[in-house]
């Protein structure tokens, strides 16, 4: 997958980012030693301490495992909003979803990059998943 350079609104969390058009992954570290995998990246492994990990990229898609609109949040983010736990690639991370209401679990989605909120430095965007008609890849 080749990455090509954000032009929207500013990036959080971008280092962890490949995005390729409408194919978004995540940047995850893989551990050789015990098989566990791990997001945002490290350089040892939090299960078995091993420094012998290397950072791959994940799924474009994934599971929602468990969702939920939050209706009194932080100033950044107006409510409301959802947030879900997602498992891709055998790692379970928090996204921002762009949906109106919880995703059940199980809905399969696909990691995108887009707008998640506004400071006073303006809009700000960062990986986020969207409902898809696909399961993982």
């Amino acid at each position: 997958m080749t990455t090509t350079e954000h032009t929207g609104p500013r990036m959080v969390g971008g280092q962890w980012i490949r995005d390729n058009d409408d194919r978004t992954a995540l940047k995850i570290t893989r551990c050789a030693r015990c098989d566990s995998t791990w997001f945002p990246p490290r350089d040892v492994c939090s299960s078995c301490a091993s420094t012998e990990v290397e950072d791959t990229l994940s799924a474009t898609q994934g599971v929602a495992y468990a969702s939920t609109v939050v209706r009194i949040g932080p100033p950044a983010f107006q409510p409301p909003y959802v947030l879900a736990y997602v498992d891709v690639s055998g790692v379970r991370v928090l996204a921002h979803v762009d949906a109106d209401e919880a995703l059940a679990p199980g809905t399969p989605v696909a990691l995108r990059v887009g707008p998640i909120g506004t400071d006073s430095d303006g809009e700000f965007s960062s990986y986020l998943v969207a409902e898809t008609q696909g399961g993982a890849r």
